[in-house]
């Protein structure tokens, strides 16, 4: 089906600048390209079960191997071909201990060995013995410790091209002549984060219209500390990047490899500075940069994760509606610009960062024949475009609309797609030039619908949330290239 658009003009607004001074550093995982093909540190065929626990250091991302009784003094093999960085013996921490540099930033560390058979600036191939397991340092029995980083941060693991998932028996394929699976077919993919019982899940539809199951991202990239409240994505470089807000306000960034590993959560108020009360928040990316929008206690503040890791500092972005409270944001990238819109008192209110760093002033969409009693929305960018997807009355409506290049807008009524259903949240992405949108029902559903190029709407359909637990209260959606 399709929805005709009828046109009007939005007044031009006056510039605000807010320039962002200063970077802070942080050491979330950056985005990557894909990392070195590992295989398990272990002898050809041998099974071993890989655990963690709250409060391993340095992350709950380290691996512990066992082997049953058999574990100790079992041959420690190179996961890749690399150089070796580090050869220590410690009386603590990780005991004796090796470092293997893979180039591009990916390494992998050995630990709480008895024994090790290399030497710094060795060079090593995938499956040579670099040392045996043992049980030296802070150890309680033997095992051995086992890390995958990248630009010095811990990671999720894989092995033969498959994440693993903490608490697995794994049988190693470090075999000699292994077969690197071959990479798969680049295309463009939706990611969904979906918010459940203060828990977070994370599931992909391919552009065959296919979902990957619904996995916990907590299992595989670390807790978020206290539970998650609300989410935004945005890809970059085939990775997708994960903003995340706890249920006691504080912001938190992960990424999911273009692998399908994670890397662990970072704290974005230590990096970017602390905000009190965030309830909010919504991002987009532009190039390589990860630009990100919050609500802490009711105004709108902005910072940008730069390609290097750095976080500028968050700063304010006026106050769209006087002294009425901020309750919800939205954020997408249109040509190099940055789009955003705000929600206060049921009104809905639109600046953008312009590529020279610059704001515009907020303008009030109301006038521009934006509906009112709005309580949720969600934006995308196609092309110079801006998507428009909005809730009213409590959610018992939906609305479509737009704001094209020259400024106009337009609004409709989404009632011939979605009807009877009253949503509690919304999330849309552009993804390959399509709008996808996804609802939060009231009765705990997500729902699926995509706006075609054309402009026709595919029917909605529910999506299937196996795997995941607890009482829907919120999903995210971006589109990454990979």
């Amino acid at each position: 089906m399709s929805l005709a658009f009828s046109r009007r003009v939005l007044t031009s607004a006056t510039g605000l600048a807010l320039a962002a001074s200063g970077l802070v550093a942080f050491a979330a995982t950056p985005s990557h390209a894909a990392g070195p093909a590992y295989q398990m540190p272990f002898s050809c065929q041998q099974s071993w079960l890989g655990k963690t626990y709250g409060g391993h250091s340095p992350s709950t991302l380290s691996i512990d191997w066992t082997r049953g009784s058999s574990t100790e003094n079992q041959p420690v093999l190179a996961s890749a071909d690399g150089t070796v960085s580090v050869v220590k013996s410690l009386t603590t921490s990780y005991g004796k201990y090796v470092v293997i540099d893979h180039g591009g930033g990916s390494k992998t560390l050995y630990a709480h060995l008895n024994d090790h058979d290399v030497t710094v600036g060795q060079r090593v191939t995938r499956g040579q013995k670099i040392g045996i397991v043992g049980n030296t340092g802070n150890s309680t029995g033997a095992h051995l410790h086992y890390e995958q980083q990248y630009q010095g941060t811990v990671k999720q693991s894989v092995f033969n091209g498959v994440p693993f998932s903490m608490g697995s028996t794994l049988s190693s394929k470090n075999c000699g002549e292994v077969e690197t699976p071959p990479a798969p077919t680049r295309q463009w993919r939706a990611q969904f984060a979906v918010e459940a019982g203060g828990g977070l899940f994370h599931g992909v539809r391919n552009p065959n219209g296919t979902w990957s199951k619904f996995g916990n991202v907590q299992n595989e990239g670390g807790d978020v500390p206290s539970g998650v409240r609300t989410t935004a994505e945005a890809g970059i470089d085939g990775d997708t990047h994960l903003v995340a807000v706890s249920n006691e306000g504080k912001l938190y960034h992960t990424v999911r490899f273009a692998d399908g590993s994670w890397g662990g959560f970072g704290d974005v108020n230590a990096a970017a500075g602390q905000l009190a009360n965030v309830t909010q928040v919504a991002a987009a990316s532009v190039g390589a940069e990860l630009q990100v929008a919050v609500v802490a206690d009711g105004r709108v503040y902005h910072t940008v994760r730069r390609a290097d890791g750095n976080w500028t500092p968050l700063a304010a972005v006026g106050n769209p509606a006087g002294d009425k409270p901020v309750t919800k944001v939205a954020m997408a990238r249109t040509g190099s610009d940055v789009q955003l819109v705000a929600v206060a008192d049921g009104v809905l209110h639109h600046t953008a960062r312009l590529a020279n760093g610059t704001w515009l002033g907020w303008g009030d969409v109301s006038a521009e024949g934006a509906p009112a009693a709005i309580a949720d929305v969600a934006i995308a960018g196609t092309g110079n475009d801006l998507q428009v997807v909005l809730t009213v009355e409590n959610g018992a409506k939906q609305y479509h609309g737009a704001r094209f290049f020259s400024g106009d807008w337009v609004f409709n009524s989404l009632s011939p797609v979605v009807s009877g259903v009253t949503v509690t949240d919304v999330a849309a992405a552009a993804v390959n030039d399509e709008l996808q949108v996804a609802f939060v029902a009231a009765d705990g559903r997500v729902l699926h619908t995509v706006r075609q190029v054309s402009g026709n709407w595919t029917g909605v359909g529910s999506v299937d949330l196996t795997g995941v637990t607890g009482t829907r209260t919120g999903v995210s959606i971006t589109g990454t290239y990979n």
